[in-house]
């Protein structure tokens, strides 16, 4: 079970990479993974590639090569609708979740007990800023 959680959050991840991100490579869309998770979480190369191949075979993504010998990967329309029919669920509860973290910082610094949050996760909540007000325009 927790095997096929974890392929299925690396298929999120490509799909929103390459939603983000088009026309990237195997190599590109894994540091971009390890970037996202910090490292935390970091899928085998052979996994990534053998997941690549299957979303190519499904249609999600399509593969091209391009003027070097490595080949890039991009999102179909398929894709995105599978993106954001299986992800959209998970991101409601997950907003939920984080806000109410977020809320708890608050009132933890309000009281003195968090001098300030860590300059990764003070650039990562402006980055979620901007895209947020993005979103909602």
């Amino acid at each position: 079970m927790v095997k096929r959680r974890r392929t299925q959050v690396l298929r999120h991840l490509v799909l929103a990479v390459l939603a983000t991100n088009p026309r990237l490579h195997g190599y590109g869309i894994y540091k971009r993974i390890i970037y996202i998770t910090q490292s935390v979480w970091k899928p085998s190369i052979g996994t990534l590639y053998r997941t690549l191949n299957e979303m190519v075979n499904e249609g999600l993504i399509r593969k091209s090569s391009s003027d070097s010998r490595r080949l890039q990967y991009e999102i179909t329309s398929a894709g995105l609708e599978c993106f954001v029919r299986e992800t959209l669920p998970h991101a409601t509860k997950s907003a939920g979740i984080l806000a109410e973290f977020l809320e708890a910082y608050k009132g933890i610094r309000d009281k003195g007990g968090l001098p300030k949050l860590p300059d990764e996760l003070v650039e990562r909540l402006y980055r979620l800023r901007k895209v947020l007000e993005e979103l909602m325009k």
